[in-house]
């Protein structure tokens, strides 16, 4: 094994730095999209209740307040939606960097955590990641589209 692998400053210690910041974009992705998540879950309860309201102030109520929710769920949605987009670009460019680091080193590839770093069919590592991250990728768009239909149903159905 060459000496610069081994230090701090190696092969070595740059893969811990690039897994490191892997692990802190793959967190950051799964707070931003639970906070959106969570956010339209109570959205979609209050909507829900704006338009279900069978009281005397019920009708009037409901063609305020449903709108003006459906709307606040369109706006929450496209504002995380790059947010969530760049993060996901974030992971798929930390694993590609790992990629080269292996390459660079193939006493380090060969090793336990090398190996681990490249999965099975290393050409299909980064495919099948993106592919992984659909979910996240998607609730944004979903949250859009649904949020753009309620709005037109709650314009609808209050009138």
């Amino acid at each position: 094994m060459d000496a610069g692998a081994a230090g701090p400053g190696g092969t070595a210690g740059d893969l811990e730095f690039v897994r490191e910041e892997t692990r802190f974009e793959i967190g950051l992705l799964h707070d931003r999209v639970n906070a959106l998540v969570t956010a339209e879950a109570f959205l979609t309860i209050a909507y829900t209740a704006a338009l279900s309201n069978g009281a005397p102030w019920g009708r009037p109520f409901a063609a305020v307040a449903a709108p003006v929710l459906s709307v606040l769920g369109l706006v929450l949605a496209l504002l995380a939606w790059p947010g969530v987009g760049a993060t996901a670009q974030l992971v798929l460019t930390w694993t590609r960097r790992q990629g080269e680091l292996l390459d660079a080193d193939p006493v380090l590839a060969a090793t336990v955590r090398g190996r681990a770093g490249r999965g099975r069919d290393d050409r299909r590592a980064q495919p099948d990641q993106w592919r992984s991250m659909l979910f996240f990728r998607a609730v944004p768009a979903l949250f859009v589209v649904v949020w753009a239909v309620l709005t037109v149903l709650a314009l609808v159905v209050t009138r």
